[in-house]
Order: structure tokens, then sequence, then C-alpha cells
């Protein structure tokens, strides 16, 4: 593990197009191994970072490119803190969010909608505000590095 005493913090911008993501997806991979988080969480960390990105690009501004959407990630000694911001649409429905379908049934899962409930299960804090036409999504998740 790299010592990290004190928090550090890291916030890029993207354009709000599509092609971007996986950007932010290798930036949250790339992070996650100089500090040596296991590979299985670094899958889930860089799968919620990605969906929350995808929901403000695709719900915020309607997939139009042109805005800006600002990832902040921030790493303690055994956390990390995201932050993805936007200046477009408000997030609306319920939060946390709950999908109703049978485990059982491969069929019965929905096709789309399912990434806030991912970040939903897989973060161990998740809040959205909305502020002065800026709308922030944290998620923060505790964790232990590999020695």
């Amino acid at each position: 593990m790299h010592d990290i005493l004190l928090p550090k913090k890291i916030t890029f911008l993207i354009d709000s197009s599509l092609n971007n993501v996986s950007l932010v997806g290798v930036a949250v991979r790339g992070i996650c191994n100089y500090l040596s988080i296991s590979e299985k969480d670094t899958y889930y960390l860089e799968l919620c970072v990605v969906e929350a990105v995808n929901n403000v690009i695709k719900h915020a501004y309607d997939s139009e490119a042109g805005h800006a959407v600002a990832i902040s990630i921030t790493c303690s000694n055994n956390d990390m803190t995201f932050e993805i911001s936007d200046s477009g649409k408000k997030m609306t429905g319920q939060w946390p969010c709950s999908l109703d379908f049978d485990s059982e049934d491969l069929c019965s899962i929905p096709e789309h909608g399912m990434g806030l409930f991912i970040i939903d299960s897989v973060m161990d804090e998740v809040t959205y505000r909305s502020d002065c036409d800026k709308n922030t999504l944290t998620m923060h998740k505790y964790f232990h590095y590999k020695n």
C-alpha cells in the first residue's frame, strides 16, 4: 500500500459525450491499481463511476455533447469518495433505488435502469444534491488495501 496520510484529490472534466466515458473508467482503474485495491473492488468502483457518468450524459444532458461533467476522486487511508457533478437536469425518482424483478428468472431482469441500483448496492454511502444549478452525486466506499 502507498502511504496516504492526508486525503488526496484529483478532479477532471470531460465533455458530455458517451465517447469520453471510457476515459473515466481508465482513470478510476489507474488510481485503484496505484493504490493496490483488489481487482474485484476496482471492477465495482469503475462500474459505479462509469454508470454515474453515463446517467449524467444520458439523462441530465439528454445525450447532448458540449456540456461539462466533473469527476472528483478523493482517496485516504481506507476509503474513496467519488463526486460526479453536472449542470443539467435534476435527477428525479426515488432514492435509494429499487428494482422489481425475480432474481430466479433471468428474463425478468430489466434491460435498462439498473445503474442507480448497482451504485446503491455497491457503495457504502450514496447521496445526491442539487444546489444552484449544480447536481452532485457523491459515492463513498470503505475498503482495505491489499498488502
